[in-house]
This record gives C-alpha cells, sequence and structure tokens, in this order.
C-alpha cells in the first residue's frame, strides 16, 4: 500500500530508535554507510556525506516520484559526476539527482548538479522502502506500491 509522509518518517525514525539512534547499512560496493537523525531532527545524516541533511520530505518526494514513475527510478549519479546537464538525454529531469536539484536545491533545467542520489537511494532502502540496483536505479518494495 501506498505509504503517507507521516509513514515514511515513522518507519525510518522507528529502524533508527531500534538500532540505538546509529544504524549501518551495506552498500551496493561492500562498503558499510552510517546513518543518524540529523541535529534539528528533520532529517537522516550519513558519514558519507557528512553535510548532507537527507530531509524526510526529500526522502518523501523521492517516494512519491517513483510511484509515478512506475515504481522504478534512476539515480542519474552518473550523469552528476561526468558533468551532464540537468534537462539533457544522458541526464532527465525525472532522475532523482535532477528531481531533487531542481525542487530542493535551487537549480534548473540546463544546470549542473551536484550526486546526493547514491545516500537518498540507500536510506531508502536501508528503511525497507526501496531496493536500490546495480546500474543506477532504486524500485519501491512491492508492499508500498499501491494503494489501497
Amino acid at each position: 500500500m501506498k505509504i503517507s509522509y507521516e509513514s515514511l518518517k515513522k518507519i525510518i525514525l522507528g529502524k533508527l530508535s531500534h538500532d540505538g539512534g546509529e544504524s549501518y547499512h551495506v552498500m551496493i560496493s561492500g562498503k558499510t554507510i552510517k546513518f543518524w537523525l540529523s541535529e534539528s531532527g528533520d532529517g537522516i545524516m550519513n558519514d558519507r556525506y557528512k553535510f548532507l541533511n537527507c530531509k524526510f520530505e526529500i526522502l518523501y518526494a523521492i517516494y512519491e516520484m517513483a510511484l509515478s514513475l512506475g515504481g522504478k527510478m534512476y539515480l542519474g549519479a552518473s550523469a552528476t559526476t561526468t558533468g551532464k546537464l540537468i534537462g539533457s538525454k544522458e541526464f532527465p529531469v525525472d532522475t532523482i539527482d535532477a528531481f531533487i536539484s531542481i525542487e530542493f536545491y535551487n537549480r534548473t533545467v540546463g544546470d549542473s548538479t551536484t550526486r546526493r542520489s547514491t545516500y537518498y537511494a540507500y536510506i531508502l532502502e536501508w528503511a525497507g522502502i526501496a531496493i536500490n540496483h546495480r546500474g543506477g536505479f532504486i524500485t519501491i518494495n512491492k508492499k508500498f506500491l499501491n494503494e489501497d
């Protein structure tokens, strides 16, 4: 069933609470990433991109966008690291990095941006909401796909 913003936040905070306030997740590379609640309480921090607060509202927006795309969303991470421009053939606006850059990080079509999708994708995977796949995309966990 489709979850609400409050449900997504509750799932993530519950997982953090269960793990004593700090959680660890094994990434596709085999390396471990650590998560904790931001000081402001409005998102999740990680030890790989220490200044990035992955806000709950952005995590939920990614979830909703992935649902609107049929449950699958590309990250756009390789496009960001090679300097592709948002909205180009190589960096469509419906990738996580392009989408959140436009909606939350004051970028527009034609701009370049920073890679943030990896961290958002791993938080969604760690929380059990999505699966992060080799090839640079996430799929929403089947139990969170449809409306009741």
